[in-house]
């Protein structure tokens, strides 16, 4: 195992535009019409990509050894990214993101995501579930009092915040949820190894989806172009 140099990527402003026309009316007061754009919210770190060369992997010589034996058919290069949720006091509560990539070469074996980090992130939430049973154990709906017997049970469950989609496929993504503990915000660093065919270019190019309720559930997304456009040949 060995540690590579953080490579301070530099960060972008991303402004996703609403993939469906607004649904309310254009006139009214500011604060209720739907938005054409998400903007402020998002920011994107990167792309950089490094080769990993066994010259490159020379501190761990299992990892040398593996990337020579790959030599011949493969090259294998770690890209990293980050998405940054920008916290806005004012604005509408995003509820999802996803970061989408699709990986494309010219020749030779299609490029993979090797590996993924993160995989999955979760958070630990408490969950109560109340069991109300009356006459002859049958079971009660909410609404039912006469005569109930309740019993509240409580466990805690772990709802996913970030998962990786797509591992080993041309199209690895992480999508991003809110839980009932954490809303998104902050910074999340985002790494793959892309595998491609040696001596091959390899395309890198991303789409950054969003959407936020106001008052209705609207999704924003955007490829990026250049120069914000996740573009790399690796």
């Amino acid at each position: 195992m060995i540690e590579l140099a953080d490579p301070g990527l530099p960060t972008y402003d991303v402004i996703l535009s609403a993939d469906d026309p607004p649904r309310g009316p254009d006139q009214g007061p500011t604060e209720t019409r739907e938005p054409a754009a998400l903007a402020g919210r998002l920011r994107m770190g990167g792309p950089h990509a490094v080769r990993l060369t066994p010259e490159e992997l020379a501190e761990d010589s299992e990892l040398a050894r593996y990337a020579e034996e790959q030599a011949a058919l493969y090259e294998h290069h770690l890209v990293r990214l980050s998405l940054t949720f920008v916290p806005r006091a004012d604005g509408p509560r995003l509820k999802f993101a996803n970061v989408a990539l699709h990986l494309t070469s010219g020749w030779g074996p299609k490029p993979v995501a090797h590996s993924m980090d993160p995989i999955r992130l979760t958070d630990p939430v408490q969950i109560q579930r109340v069991r109300r049973l009356g006459p002859q154990l049958s079971l009660l709906g909410a609404d039912a009092s006469l005569g109930e017997m309740t019993r509240t049970v409580g466990y805690t469950t772990n709802q996913p915040l970030v998962q990786a989609l797509d591992l080993g496929g041309s199209t690895p993504a992480w999508d991003f949820r809110p839980t009932a503990a954490t809303d998104l915000s902050g910074t999340y660093p985002l790494s793959l190894v892309v595998r491609c065919g040696a001596g091959t270019d390899t395309e890198l190019r991303c789409t950054v989806t969003a959407g936020v309720e106001k008052p209705l559930l609207r999704r924003f997304s955007r490829e990026l172009p250049d120069p914000l456009r996740l573009k790399a040949f690796l």
